[in-house]
């Protein structure tokens, strides 16, 4: 279903205003004056799919899939786009993003985005809110292809060796111990 060999940006999360899905389409729009090859994968559902829609235009390059709750769909999608971008609150996509490699731009999300997306290596914050500042920050992704490859491994590497479940229960299991000794 997908177009191969092209950019593609990924966004999956539920379809609300806090997500920001309206800025991303926006960055979107500048982005594909220079990047003629480029997707938008635009992944949920939520209040805010009919005005993301209309915001589209009917723009057969911005795909719209809904909600998508098998994971071997999820990542055939993830595994075939560029970038993930969250550009508003959220977070636990983040992560899952991260597991296929993929480079990561972001603004505030739920806290969990300060530990794991690291700036210039596994992806870039953005400014919140501020359109030229997504804008600049995919680009710089989508303009390098061995970076784009880079940072993505840089992901994959830092979810494999540093937030997996293992890792993270043992953190909880220390912090639980140095309250008990208190």
């Amino acid at each position: 279903m997908l177009k191969e060999g092209v950019k593609r940006i990924i966004h999956v999360g539920r379809l609300v205003k806090w997500k920001r899905v309206d800025l991303l389409i926006e960055a979107y729009r500048k982005l594909k004056q220079t990047h003629a090859d480029l997707e938008l994968l635009v992944v949920g559902a939520g209040p805010e799919l009919e005005n993301l829609k209309a915001q589209a235009n009917n723009d057969a390059s911005i795909i719209f899939t809904g909600a998508i709750y098998d994971a071997k769909v999820l990542g055939k999608y993830l595994n075939e786009s560029s970038v993930y971008v969250l550009a508003g609150m959220g977070g636990l996509s983040i992560n899952e993003a991260m597991c296929y490699a993929k480079p990561i731009v972001c603004s505030i999300a739920d806290g969990t985005e300060k530990e794991i997306v690291r700036e210039g290596e596994n992806g870039f914050f953005f400014e919140n809110g501020n359109l030229d500042s997504l804008t600049e920050k995919i680009n710089i992704i989508l303009s390098d292809a061995e970076l784009c490859k880079r940072m993505g491994e840089k992901s994959l590497s830092i979810i494999e060796n540093e937030v997996n479940l293992d890792i993270v229960a043992g953190k909880y299991v220390e912090a639980f111990n140095h309250v008990l000794a208190c």
